[in-house]
Protein backbone atom coordinates (compact mmCIF):
# COMPACT_ATOMS: atom_id res chain seq x y z
CA UNK A 1 0.00 0.00 0.00
CA UNK A 2 1.29 3.46 -0.91
CA UNK A 3 2.20 5.87 1.89
CA UNK A 4 1.04 9.47 1.61
CA UNK A 5 3.22 12.03 3.37
CA UNK A 6 1.42 14.60 5.49
CA UNK A 7 2.70 17.82 7.02
CA UNK A 8 2.55 18.10 10.80
CA UNK A 9 0.63 21.31 11.51
CA UNK A 10 2.82 22.96 14.11
CA UNK A 11 3.31 26.70 14.57
CA UNK A 12 5.93 26.80 11.83
CA UNK A 13 3.51 25.30 9.27
CA UNK A 14 1.58 28.56 9.06
CA UNK A 15 -2.06 29.50 9.32
CA UNK A 16 -4.97 27.68 7.72
CA UNK A 17 -5.26 30.46 5.13
CA UNK A 18 -1.56 30.26 4.17
CA UNK A 19 -1.76 26.45 3.88
CA UNK A 20 -4.74 26.65 1.54
CA UNK A 21 -2.93 29.27 -0.54
CA UNK A 22 -0.01 26.84 -0.94
CA UNK A 23 -2.29 24.04 -2.20
CA UNK A 24 -2.36 22.26 1.16
CA UNK A 25 -5.57 21.22 2.96
CA UNK A 26 -5.57 21.24 6.79
CA UNK A 27 -7.08 18.33 8.67
CA UNK A 28 -7.00 16.25 11.81
CA UNK A 29 -6.39 12.62 12.75
CA UNK A 30 -8.29 11.45 15.83
CA UNK A 31 -9.00 8.13 17.51
CA UNK A 32 -10.28 6.60 20.70
CA UNK A 33 -7.66 6.67 23.44
CA UNK A 34 -5.18 8.79 21.46
CA UNK A 35 -4.37 12.47 21.13
CA UNK A 36 -5.63 14.24 17.98
CA UNK A 37 -2.92 15.11 15.45
CA UNK A 38 -3.20 18.21 13.27
CA UNK A 39 -1.86 17.61 9.78
CA UNK A 40 -2.10 18.96 6.24
CA UNK A 41 -2.17 17.09 2.92
CA UNK A 42 -1.62 18.29 -0.61
CA UNK A 43 -4.90 19.08 -2.33
CA UNK A 44 -3.93 16.96 -5.36
CA UNK A 45 -3.29 13.90 -3.12
CA UNK A 46 -6.74 14.22 -1.52
CA UNK A 47 -8.40 14.56 -4.91
CA UNK A 48 -6.55 11.45 -6.12
CA UNK A 49 -7.79 9.48 -3.11
CA UNK A 50 -11.33 10.84 -3.43
CA UNK A 51 -11.64 9.69 -7.05
CA UNK A 52 -10.92 6.04 -6.27
CA UNK A 53 -14.66 5.40 -5.80
CA UNK A 54 -14.27 3.91 -2.32
CA UNK A 55 -12.78 6.83 -0.39
CA UNK A 56 -14.85 6.42 2.79
CA UNK A 57 -14.34 2.66 3.04
CA UNK A 58 -10.61 2.38 2.35
CA UNK A 59 -7.85 2.27 4.96
CA UNK A 60 -5.08 4.69 3.96
CA UNK A 61 -1.47 4.85 5.19
CA UNK A 62 -0.50 8.40 6.18
CA UNK A 63 3.10 9.22 7.10
CA UNK A 64 3.56 11.97 9.69
CA UNK A 65 7.09 12.83 10.89
CA UNK A 66 8.40 9.48 9.66
CA UNK A 67 5.67 7.48 11.44
CA UNK A 68 3.03 5.67 9.38
CA UNK A 69 -0.53 5.67 10.69
CA UNK A 70 -3.52 3.83 9.30
CA UNK A 71 -6.55 6.08 8.89
CA UNK A 72 -10.09 5.92 7.58
CA UNK A 73 -11.55 9.08 5.95
CA UNK A 74 -14.60 10.30 7.90
CA UNK A 75 -15.52 13.80 6.77
CA UNK A 76 -14.66 16.47 4.20
CA UNK A 77 -15.57 20.14 4.54
CA UNK A 78 -16.00 22.54 1.64
CA UNK A 79 -16.12 26.33 1.40
CA UNK A 80 -19.79 27.39 1.18
CA UNK A 81 -19.17 29.78 -1.73
CA UNK A 82 -16.20 28.50 -3.73
CA UNK A 83 -16.95 24.80 -3.00
CA UNK A 84 -13.21 24.34 -2.43
CA UNK A 85 -12.06 21.61 -0.03
CA UNK A 86 -10.94 23.35 3.18
CA UNK A 87 -10.72 20.65 5.89
CA UNK A 88 -10.81 16.90 6.48
CA UNK A 89 -11.28 14.50 9.41
CA UNK A 90 -9.46 11.15 9.49
CA UNK A 91 -10.09 8.36 12.00
CA UNK A 92 -6.98 6.64 13.40
CA UNK A 93 -7.56 2.87 13.29
CA UNK A 94 -5.99 -0.34 14.57
CA UNK A 95 -6.79 -3.84 13.34
CA UNK A 96 -9.42 -4.31 16.06
CA UNK A 97 -10.97 -0.85 15.69
CA UNK A 98 -14.70 -1.06 15.04
CA UNK A 99 -15.83 1.24 12.22
CA UNK A 100 -19.06 2.08 10.41
CA UNK A 101 -18.66 2.29 6.65
CA UNK A 102 -20.98 2.64 3.67
CA UNK A 103 -20.37 -0.07 1.07
CA UNK A 104 -21.70 -0.06 -2.53
CA UNK A 105 -23.82 -2.92 -3.91
CA UNK A 106 -23.20 -4.58 -7.28
CA UNK A 107 -25.93 -6.58 -9.02
CA UNK A 108 -24.54 -9.49 -11.05
CA UNK A 109 -25.95 -11.13 -14.22
CA UNK A 110 -28.34 -8.31 -15.07
CA UNK A 111 -28.20 -9.34 -18.75
CA UNK A 112 -29.33 -12.88 -17.82
CA UNK A 113 -31.96 -11.90 -15.23
CA UNK A 114 -35.35 -13.48 -16.20
CA UNK A 115 -37.33 -10.55 -14.77
CA UNK A 116 -35.29 -7.94 -16.64
CA UNK A 117 -35.56 -9.96 -19.86
CA UNK A 118 -39.36 -9.77 -19.53
CA UNK A 119 -39.19 -5.99 -19.41
CA UNK A 120 -38.95 -5.56 -15.63
CA UNK A 121 -37.04 -2.68 -14.08
CA UNK A 122 -34.48 -2.94 -11.28
CA UNK A 123 -35.54 -0.33 -8.72
CA UNK A 124 -32.53 0.30 -6.46
CA UNK A 125 -33.70 1.45 -3.02
CA UNK A 126 -30.21 1.62 -1.49
CA UNK A 127 -27.02 2.03 -3.51
CA UNK A 128 -24.94 1.97 -0.30
CA UNK A 129 -25.38 -0.11 2.85
CA UNK A 130 -23.86 1.01 6.14
CA UNK A 131 -21.98 -1.81 7.84
CA UNK A 132 -20.23 -2.24 11.16
CA UNK A 133 -16.98 -4.23 11.12
CA UNK A 134 -13.33 -4.30 12.15
CA UNK A 135 -11.07 -1.90 10.28
CA UNK A 136 -9.07 -4.84 8.89
CA UNK A 137 -12.20 -6.53 7.51
CA UNK A 138 -13.91 -3.85 5.41
CA UNK A 139 -15.44 -5.37 2.25
CA UNK A 140 -14.81 -3.41 -0.95
CA UNK A 141 -18.36 -4.09 -2.17
CA UNK A 142 -21.46 -6.24 -1.65
CA UNK A 143 -22.85 -8.48 -4.40
CA UNK A 144 -26.20 -10.00 -5.31
CA UNK A 145 -26.75 -12.39 -8.22
CA UNK A 146 -29.90 -11.66 -10.27
CA UNK A 147 -29.64 -14.90 -12.27
CA UNK A 148 -32.94 -16.29 -10.85
CA UNK A 149 -34.77 -13.04 -10.05
CA UNK A 150 -38.30 -12.47 -11.42
CA UNK A 151 -40.63 -9.47 -11.59
CA UNK A 152 -42.08 -8.88 -8.13
CA UNK A 153 -38.98 -10.11 -6.26
CA UNK A 154 -37.39 -7.97 -3.53
CA UNK A 155 -33.70 -8.08 -2.58
CA UNK A 156 -33.33 -7.70 1.19
CA UNK A 157 -30.22 -7.43 3.36
CA UNK A 158 -30.78 -11.04 4.47
CA UNK A 159 -30.24 -12.09 0.82
CA UNK A 160 -26.71 -10.63 0.82
CA UNK A 161 -23.79 -12.79 1.91
CA UNK A 162 -21.81 -10.69 4.38
CA UNK A 163 -18.23 -11.55 5.46
CA UNK A 164 -17.80 -12.98 8.94
CA UNK A 165 -17.93 -10.30 11.62
CA UNK A 166 -19.61 -7.80 9.29
CA UNK A 167 -23.13 -6.71 10.23
CA UNK A 168 -25.51 -3.98 9.01
CA UNK A 169 -25.92 -1.01 11.34
CA UNK A 170 -29.70 -1.28 10.86
CA UNK A 171 -30.49 -4.35 12.94
CA UNK A 172 -34.18 -3.97 13.81
CA UNK A 173 -35.58 -5.04 10.42
CA UNK A 174 -34.78 -6.94 7.23
CA UNK A 175 -34.62 -3.85 5.02
CA UNK A 176 -35.09 -3.80 1.24
CA UNK A 177 -32.14 -2.99 -1.01
CA UNK A 178 -33.81 -3.32 -4.42
CA UNK A 179 -37.02 -4.53 -6.09
CA UNK A 180 -37.74 -5.90 -9.54
CA UNK A 181 -40.85 -4.04 -10.68
CA UNK A 182 -43.07 -4.34 -13.80
CA UNK A 183 -42.35 -2.01 -16.73
CA UNK A 184 -43.81 1.44 -16.16
CA UNK A 185 -44.34 2.30 -19.86
CA UNK A 186 -47.32 -0.04 -20.26
CA UNK A 187 -49.05 1.43 -17.24
CA UNK A 188 -48.61 4.96 -18.56
CA UNK A 189 -49.91 3.94 -22.01
CA UNK A 190 -53.02 2.35 -20.53
CA UNK A 191 -53.62 5.43 -18.42
CA UNK A 192 -53.39 7.66 -21.48
CA UNK A 193 -55.73 5.41 -23.46
CA UNK A 194 -58.24 5.41 -20.58
CA UNK A 195 -58.08 9.19 -20.39
CA UNK A 196 -58.65 9.49 -24.16
CA UNK A 197 -61.60 7.08 -24.03
CA UNK A 198 -63.06 9.03 -21.15
CA UNK A 199 -62.70 12.30 -23.09
CA UNK A 200 -64.45 10.82 -26.12
CA UNK A 201 -67.29 9.45 -24.00
CA UNK A 202 -67.61 12.76 -22.21
CA UNK A 203 -67.74 14.59 -25.55
CA UNK A 204 -70.44 12.26 -26.83
CA UNK A 205 -72.48 12.72 -23.65
CA UNK A 206 -72.22 16.50 -23.94
CA UNK A 207 -73.32 16.32 -27.60
CA UNK A 208 -76.34 14.17 -26.69
CA UNK A 209 -77.22 16.57 -23.87
CA UNK A 210 -77.12 19.51 -26.28
CA UNK A 211 -79.44 17.70 -28.74
CA UNK A 212 -81.92 16.92 -25.96
CA UNK A 213 -81.89 20.54 -24.76
CA UNK A 214 -82.47 21.78 -28.31
CA UNK A 215 -85.43 19.41 -28.81
CA UNK A 216 -86.97 20.46 -25.49
CA UNK A 217 -86.75 24.14 -26.45
CA UNK A 218 -88.43 23.47 -29.84
CA UNK A 219 -91.31 21.66 -28.12
CA UNK A 220 -91.76 24.54 -25.68
CA UNK A 221 -91.90 27.07 -28.58
CA UNK A 222 -94.58 25.03 -30.37
CA UNK A 223 -96.76 24.85 -27.24
CA UNK A 224 -96.48 28.60 -26.64
CA UNK A 225 -97.67 29.32 -30.17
Amino acid sequence: MENYKALNRNKEAGSTHSLLAKGMVPGIIYGKGSEPTKIALEDKILKKLMHTGSFYSTIIDIEVNGKVEKILPKQLQYHPVSDKLIHFDFLRVQENTKVNVEIPIEFLNQEKCPGLKKGGVLNTVRRLVELSCNANNIPSKLEFDLIDSEIGDAVKISNINLPEGVIPTISDRDFVIATLVPPTVEVETKTEETAEDGSEESGEEKSEDKKEDSSDKKEENKESK
